[in-house]
């Protein structure tokens, strides 16, 4: 599904990361930007069939941009090395919880959920978990989770976020400052047209943490 052209470009310009070489191969970029964007299109359609909050989405609404901030970065690279997507209701600028996609070569990576969130939500998530830890861990402790993604992903805390015990019962998942599902994608064939099922399974199997999520944050 993946082209080997776009990989190629990839990685072309990983070992050609400035603006002179890239202005050479605008066409090439191009051509892989627009292959990506099909597959978005395509996981986006998939998606929508189990997730009703995506339909109407469009690719270019959860497409982030190749080029880097590198106002506040010692890396002075203009350029990202892979594309990637954020695909939920309202875009890839909502904080509304929905699914990741990395491509890279390499690094190819799905996932989803909620990152960084600001200090309100993130009080919000955490005392829906206090509140619903039964629903929430019959879901990231489950068979299908832990087949799919492992265990929930996410930056944590050393000790117990402010205001809550270092010994509450729920001290597991209140440690959490991001809620992720997650997994690598490097043991495929990227170019085959398989891994449309294989990645809309996983969204699917993704699909009950991102309900439970969504219902913390409302």
């Amino acid at each position: 599904m993946i082209e080997h052209s776009t990989l190629d470009f990839l990685k072309k310009l990983k070992k050609n990361n400035d603006r002179a070489w890239f202005n050479d191969h605008k066409d090439e970029f191009r051509d892989a930007l627009a292959n990506f964007t099909d597959l978005v299109a395509i996981l986006l359609h998939n998606i929508s069939g189990f997730d009703d909050s995506l339909i109407g989405v469009q690719p270019k609404e959860c497409l982030f941009r190749i080029y880097r901030d590198v106002r506040f970065s010692k890396d002075k690279s203009p350029y990202k090395t892979w594309f990637s997507a954020s695909m939920k209701g309202g875009g890839k600028n909502e904080i509304f919880p929905g699914y990741y996609i990395h491509l890279e070569p390499g690094n190819i990576y799905l996932g989803g959920g909620v990152w960084h969130p600001q200090k309100e939500i993130l009080q919000n998530i955490r005392e829906y978990f206090v509140d619903h830890h039964t629903e929430l861990e019959k879901i990231v402790l489950g068979k299908t989770f832990k087949n799919h993604f492992g265990e929930m992903g996410g930056e944590q805390l050393k000790t117990a976020p402010k205001g809550y015990p270092k010994d509450h019962p729920q001290i597991r998942w209140l440690r959490y400052k991001d809620f992720l599902a997650g997994c690598s994608k490097n043991d495929i064939d990227i170019t085959s047209e398989k891994i449309i099922s294989d990645f809309t399974g996983d969204y699917k199997a993704m699909f009950p943490f991102i309900q439970f999520l969504r219902k913390a944050i409302r």
